[in-house]
C-alpha cells in the first residue's frame, strides 16, 4: 500500500509541475471584449474620441459629459460602475455640462488619476459654472477624471 501511495505522489507531483510550466509558457489571456450592443463599454488602453460618439444612445445608468453648457457640443458617456483616470480625446479640462441617467452618481476630479479636488454630482447639471470648486472658481472646464456609480 505504501508503494502505491508513493507512486501516486510522484505521478501527481509530475502532473502538477507539468501543469504549472504549461501555464507559465502561455501569455495571460487578453482582457474581455466589451459586451455586444453596449455602446459605452470601454476596452483596455486610452480611449480615442471620435465624432460618431455624438450619435450613440445615452446609457441607461451613467452620465454624459459635454463640451458646452446646456448638454451641447461634443460629448462622451460613461456607464455606471466605470471610471476614467483620464478623459478621452481633448475632453480634459473641457467639460461644461453633465447629464446623469438612471440614478447614477458621478464623482469628478480636478486632475487625472482622481487627484486634487473632487465633488459629487447626483443630478444633471446644465452649466458647471454653477457648481463651486474652491477659491471662487467653478467646475466649468476643470474635470480631468471621474468615477460613475
Amino acid at each position: 500500500m505504501k508503494r502505491i501511495a508513493a507512486v501516486l505522489v510522484v505521478v501527481f507531483s509530475v502532473f502538477a509541475i507539468g501543469a504549472v510550466s504549461a501555464i507559465a509558457q502561455y501569455p495571460p489571456p487578453p482582457p474581455p471584449s466589451p459586451p455586444r450592443g453596449d455602446p459605452w463599454a470601454y476596452g483596455p488602453g486610452p480611449q480615442t474620441w471620435n465624432p460618431g460618439w455624438n450619435n450613440r444612445p445615452n446609457p441607461r445608468r451613467g452620465a454624459c459629459f459635454y463640451t458646452t453648457a446646456g448638454y451641447q457640443g461634443n460629448h462622451f458617456c460613461v456607464r455606471g460602475g466605470d471610471s476614467l483616470p483620464r478623459l478621452p480625446g481633448n475632453f480634459g479640462d473641457n467639460i461644461s455640462s453633465i447629464q446623469v441617467f438612471g440614478g447614477a452618481k458621478v464623482q469628478i476630479f480636478n486632475d487625472r488619476n482622481f487627484q486634487n479636488g473632487t465633488t459629487w454630482i447626483n443630478r444633471s447639471v446644465a452649466d458647471l459654472r454653477n457648481v463651486p470648486f474652491r477659491n471662487g472658481h467653478t467646475w466649468n472646464n476643470r474635470v480631468s477624471s471621474m468615477i460613475v456609480r
